[in-house]
């Protein structure tokens, strides 16, 4: 009978909520070639594929799946005998795993469910931080019970409720003069790029110039390459280029003075609706019914 090493399971974890390998390494703060290594491991223990290799990251197999529950169930089983091996009572947590961009980490309303979740002793709340076009993917998986998404997609399988409006703002330092920045000068200022850069730059490239239908976020130039969008801002904050984000996450800056915004006369504020993501079925977690409830109550 084959035997599975518990040992690669932070790995296998890993890989599976971050999506891809490279990424997996900084969760489990492991080197990317242990983290082959250890999936490499438990596929031959296996004698099957846990993750298939594409371009767009490591996709999670049927099989990769039966994993990931038999190891919720090792680990909830294994809490249950430690609760009872020192006497303790042992209090069922609901449990509810809710993934969203970093950027909405921010949100007002994500800052009040926290402080409000306080209230509900027997509601746990997990947060998985990935990018914006995996979050989708990752609540039709069943990787995660809730999404927070930017950009709704269209599926009989997904149930969609409104969360609340997010405003999007280009900005740069004040002496990169961004107030200057037209249809025609746009392809001659830096750019700063972050995961969730090309989804805000469609949208605000539409907004302000509709005329510029075939820019692209590819066709811009930049100045630098963030992997998060809190590298970005600092960057952008430093001089290196110019970047699109949630007023949200700049706020303090642009009331500090230390970043500038662009506005165009007579043109609105662009606003996007955020939305949560879940599953279309009757059978849902206990306490996800009150995370979006409580997301949904929360004031802005």
């Amino acid at each position: 009978m084959r035997s599975i090493d518990p040992r690669y399971f932070r790995a296998f974890k890993a890989v599976d909520e971050a999506g891809s390998f490279s990424d997996a390494a900084d969760l489990a703060a492991m080197t990317q070639a242990n983290v082959s290594k250890h999936i490499k491991a438990l596929e031959d223990q296996i004698g099957t594929t846990l993750f298939l290799r594409t371009p767009q990251g490591a996709v999670i197999t049927e099989v990769g799946m039966r994993l990931r529950d038999y190891i919720r169930n090792m680990e909830t089983l294994q809490s249950r005998f430690l609760a009872g091996l020192h006497g303790q009572a042992m209090t069922e947590k609901h449990r509810v795993s809710c993934a969203m961009p970093a950027s909405c980490l921010l949100l007002p309303r994500a800052v009040a469910l926290f402080h409000r979740q306080q209230a509900y002793a027997e509601l746990c709340i997990n947060v998985h931080l990935i990018r914006a076009d995996r979050i989708i993917e990752r609540v039709m998986d069943g990787s995660v019970d809730l999404g927070v998404s930017i950009d709704r997609v269209e599926h009989d399988g997904l149930d969609y409720i409104p969360l609340c409006k997010e405003e999007y703002v280009a900005a740069g330092s004040p002496t990169l003069n961004i107030a200057a920045l037209d249809a025609d000068s746009l392809l001659q200022y830096n750019f700063i790029s972050h995961p969730e850069f090309g989804f805000y730059f469609r949208c605000w490239r539409y907004h302000f110039f509709p005329e510029r239908s075939r820019t692209r976020s590819i066709s811009l130039k930049y100045g630098g390459r963030a992997t998060s969008i809190h590298d970005a801002v600092l960057m952008v904050v430093n001089g290196l280029g110019v970047s699109l984000f949630p007023r949200h996450c700049i706020d303090t800056y642009l009331r500090e003075g230390k970043l500038q915004e662009y506005r165009l006369p007579g043109r609105p504020v662009l606003l996007n609706d955020l939305h949560l993501v879940r599953l279309n079925n009757l059978i849902r977690p206990q306490g996800l019914d009150l995370v979006v409830s409580l997301l949904a109550e929360s004031s802005d």
